[in-house]
């Protein structure tokens, strides 16, 4: 008798985390993009809106943060797009409208960064690279983006685990950066051409990379980093 009880309870607390649902709340970037939606585990999750400056909109489905399932772009003079995503690639348009345009896609049409943009995005970079050298691995690991761009097949437990590794094993760390351009990609983020020196006990190298920063509630974090 008690294990049917037990049984029975435990399916009853099994359905109830199954059958939880996003919550509509509402998230605001520093660059005037709103969003107005469903959020479940602090990501964008079910239906919502994002709002930007110029009155474009989008209306449609997320999962995981990224745009999935149908969706809509309506432009400020009343224009509307609609197709289909895929975990945030667009995987089918409607045949009769134009591809649905982004409002953030064409660097070209983007502003210059003004002084301010470029001193706070150098100030992240400078913290993340005094963090590495103090061997700080939580405030390292806390200039990171939840939007970082894995390798394919890599966790976020597993990468945050090498990093770990890699900032606490050496007796000694030493990091310079020099900075080359910064160039805007969306109006949410920016591509930052830097040359970095690496020195430890173990380890030197001296790189040229890439490093791409957005925006975000709590200042400028990274989202990208490859080597050019």
């Amino acid at each position: 008798m008690r294990l049917v009880v037990s049984l029975i309870i435990a399916l009853s607390v099994n359905l109830e985390v199954q059958s939880e649902e996003p919550s509509t709340q509402s998230l605001a970037w520093p660059d005037g993009t709103r969003y107005v939606g469903g959020i479940q585990d602090q990501m964008r999750q079910g239906q919502g809106t994002i709002y930007w400056q110029d009155g474009t909109r989008f209306i449609g489905g997320f999962k995981d943060n990224l745009r999935h399932g149908p969706g809509m772009m309506i432009l400020p003079d009343g224009t509307t797009y609609e197709g289909n995503f895929d975990r945030g690639q667009l995987i089918k348009l409607d045949p009769e409208v134009a591809p649905i345009p982004n409002p953030d896609a064409d660097p070209s049409t983007l502003a210059p960064l003004d002084d301010d943009a470029i001193s706070a995005i150098t100030n992240t970079l400078d913290l993340w690279a005094a963090a590495w050298m103090a061997q700080n691995p939580d405030q390292y690991l806390s200039l990171y983006s939840d939007d970082f761009e894995l390798a394919e097949g890599e966790s976020r437990n597993l990468w945050e685990m090498n990093r770990r590794e890699r900032i606490l094993i050496p007796s000694y760390i030493q990091l310079d950066l020099s900075y080359e351009s910064f160039t805007p990609v969306t109006a949410t983020q920016v591509d930052v051409k830097l040359r970095q020196s690496y020195r430890s006990d173990r380890y030197r190298e001296i790189s040229n990379k890439v490093m791409r920063l957005q925006s975000e509630p709590k200042g400028w974090r990274i989202i990208g980093e490859q080597q050019r």
